[in-house]
């Protein structure tokens, strides 16, 4: 089963809207830059709403043409890697993207059951609202960047209340922290999980150690 990894950057002050006019130089140095590629280069396929989708579609095409941006692999990944993407009003798709529509949630759950890596999504938008009710997505990547730029777009606007556990976090050089979280209730499966594979192999162990000379 594949984790649904999302990625989203959001300025101190709140905002998510406008990373291309407030992410530079932090997001676009070698610290960060490598990070974003090999998280880009581990997704099996992306997971996009209408808006990231026809924002993204366009600028990593015009890229693909010689506009400035992204080294060249990350480009090309970028336009060659599958995509699907949750839309009530688009009919038609490039970008070698496949449209969900419907009921998404269960088209996104199928889409975990296959077997792969993981999906990522980058962004935050309408569609979370959707995943997170549902327990869909796995992990939250919010890259804290050191601006004080003001809401246009806030992070989980409309989204249902989900308690989140701190995974791992991570200061780049630029300024930027990423802090990674998990679903509580997920985070605390897994720890139970953990523990009670732990507890049936002690005794196992206890009799591997009372063979021993």
């Amino acid at each position: 089963m594949r984790k649904l990894i999302e990625s989203t950057f959001v300025t101190l002050g709140g905002d998510i809207g406008a990373p291309q006019e407030w992410g530079p130089p932090y997001l676009f140095g070698p610290e960060p830059g490598e990070y974003s590629r090999e998280l880009l280069f581990g997704a099996d396929a992306l997971l996009l709403g209408r808006k990231t989708y026809e924002g993204l579609s366009a600028g990593y095409t015009a890229m693909a043409e010689g506009e400035p941006g992204p080294p060249n692999d990350f480009v090309a990944r970028m336009n060659a890697i599958p995509k699907y993407v949750a839309s009530t009003t688009l009919t038609e798709l490039s970008w070698n993207a496949t449209l969900l529509s419907g009921d998404v949630a269960r088209q996104v759950a199928e889409l975990k059951d296959q077997p792969g890596n993981y999906l990522l999504k980058y962004g935050t938008g309408p569609l979370d609202r959707t995943l997170v009710s549902e327990g869909l997505i796995d992990e939250f990547r919010i890259w804290i960047v050191p601006v004080t730029h003001g809401p246009g777009q806030s992070l989980f606007t409309d989204v249902p209340e989900t308690s989140l556990e701190l995974a791992s976090a991570r200061t780049f050089s630029t300024g930027v922290v990423l802090l990674t979280y998990v679903p509580a209730a997920a985070a605390a499966t897994a720890a139970e999980s953990a523990g009670a594979a732990a507890t049936a192999a002690e005794p196992a162990t206890r009799g591997r150690l009372a063979a021993e000379p």
